[in-house]
């Protein structure tokens, strides 16, 4: 990671105040930049335990970032009711920024200082081109697919099996060696009406939905008194969503899924 990246990612967007628990998450996500050291995806250090209270939007701003390069086409999924921070994040990419946003629901807000595109439409049938998009993002977004979204839209569809249908057609809109990152709230299975905590089983089934056509590489975190730290998914299971007082989910699982060269996919 070059000086130059760092610096572009720490770079303050000044039409943003700088207290408040979005720029906490945004400035807890970049210190963790500064600190993560070369070598992702293959190595992925978080200095110790940190961002203590905050919740697990931190580690997913940060693995956006790392997956990040200038110039390539990304898809955000599910970017109508981004929060402050990913914004923030949005704003700190270095140029060029190709970046389109998807979602079933209308944005509330102005999306065209982050988006050269604002799209609605279903991921788990978006209608796109095949290999539109060198990088796709599914940040805290698989977990409300397929469930009661009235809160967002009154155009939705119900099916738990929606969400693996979702990442075959995530990885089909991925160029040959372009990356999915997707994040979920994660521990013991939980329904939560409009969202799910996944477990074990559910999140395998919907990585197993991507491996006929691409690796995954997979990461677990757990937010403890001390603050987030990297653990082992065995390690998770009887955590629930509530079960630490941080604003948001207790444990998350994050997986980058690469598609195949051309070459691999025959």
């Amino acid at each position: 990671m070059t000086g130059n990246t760092l610096r572009a990612f720490a770079r303050p967007a000044i039409e943003f105040v700088t207290g408040g628990l979005q720029g906490k998450i945004f400035r807890a996500a970049r210190r963790a930049l500064r600190q993560s050291g070369p070598g992702f995806p293959e190595t992925l250090t978080l200095p110790g335990p940190f961002a203590r209270g905050l919740p697990e939007r931190v580690i997913e701003l940060l693995l956006a970032r790392l997956t990040y390069r200038p110039g390539l086409r990304v898809l955000d999924i599910g970017h109508a009711n981004i929060m402050e921070c990913h914004r923030r994040l949005l704003l700190s990419l270095p140029l060029p920024r190709h970046l389109t946003g998807i979602d079933i629901a209308e944005p509330g807000y102005d999306t065209r200082p982050y988006y050269e595109r604002s799209l609605r439409g279903d991921m788990a049938s978006s209608g796109l081109p095949d290999a539109s998009y060198d990088l796709i993002w599914c940040i805290s977004t698989l977990e409300h697919i397929g469930m009661d979204n009235s809160g967002y839209t009154s155009v939705f569809t119900r099916g738990e099996h929606l969400a693996a249908q979702a990442v075959r057609e995530m990885v089909r809109l991925l160029t040959p060696g372009g990356s999915l990152l997707i994040t979920v709230p994660y521990g013991r299975y939980e329904d939560h009406g409009w969202h799910i905590n996944y477990d074990v089983i559910r999140w395998k089934a919907v990585l197993d939905a991507a491996r006929p056509h691409a690796s995954v590489r997979e990461w677990y975190f757990h937010h403890t008194p001390a603050g987030w730290t990297r653990v082992v998914p065995e390690a998770l299971t009887s955590v629930g969503y509530h079960d630490q007082m941080n604003a948001g989910a207790a444990a998350l699982a994050a997986a980058l899924i690469t598609r195949a060269t051309e070459s691999a996919d025959r």
